[in-house]
């Protein structure tokens, strides 16, 4: 049986004594998740403290465990727990951001809970994560058309805001303001105004944008299409 269970906990009882989601919980107890060493550590420490269950250290598969405290464990933020992890040698999980689904992104980015329970895949062979913190974005929306559609998933870095003064002009960034999460081109106008260039103008005008509206930057590094392009008229020769 699994350590929840065993408590006779439910799912949401059980992620509140570890301060996570119940939504991380059933995605690693269905196997959709692997779990990670923030939340194994909480566990284990949960464990300790509880005289009934501190021969229980199954922490991977969520299975063996006691009644809870109600103390919470100190929470950190995503980006912080990603800056932790960054140079392990364990395989390099990166989370999917929907941009369609930019509302949730835009009011949890910072909570780690939030982070966790979106879908996480591996970078690319070839591709280094040491150095720098890494996510996948999926296209929504015709703005960036046609070099980007929607579907499509862009990998990025996150620029640190120390060297937002040297953003490269018209290259494709992804943009957290206050409200919108955004993928547009780049112009730096001042040192305080960026144009947002989409590359189908027709649909979306420029607009300047006032860099302290701005809570995240990242430059886009690879992109994957969903779908092939429409190919030239061809005539059959053969």
């Amino acid at each position: 049986m699994k350590i929840r269970e065993l408590l006779r906990l439910s799912q949401t009882d059980f992620a509140k004594q570890l301060g996570i989601s119940r939504e991380v919980v059933n995605k690693m107890e269905n196997g959709k998740m692997k779990v990670s060493k923030r939340t194994a550590a909480r566990l284990e420490k949960y464990l300790s403290e509880h005289p009934t269950t501190r021969n229980l250290t199954d922490v991977n598969n969520l299975s063996k465990t006691s009644q809870g405290s109600e103390k919470r464990p100190r929470t950190i933020t995503f980006h912080q727990h990603l800056l932790a992890e960054k140079n392990s040698d364990s395989v390099y999980l990166v989370p999917l951001v929907a941009i369609k689904a930019q509302a949730g992104y835009v009011k949890g980015f910072e909570q780690t809970d939030f982070m966790d329970g979106l879908d996480q895949y591996s970078l690319p062979p070839g591709v280094n994560p040491v150095g720098a913190v890494w996510r996948y974005f999926e296209i929504d929306g015709d703005s960036m058309e046609p070099t980007l559609s929607p579907g499509d998933v862009v990998l990025a870095t996150m620029v640190p805001h120390e060297d937002w003064s040297d953003i490269k002009n018209f290259c494709v960034y992804v943009v957290l303001t206050n409200d919108h999460l955004l993928i547009k081109r780049l112009y730096k106008k001042t040192p305080t105004e960026w144009v947002l260039i989409s590359d189908n103008e027709d649909v979306a005008p420029q607009k300047l944008l006032n860099t302290e509206e701005v809570r995240q930057l990242w430059l886009m590094r690879r992109h994957i299409r969903s779908k092939a392009p429409v190919p030239k008229e061809f005539k059959i020769t053969a």
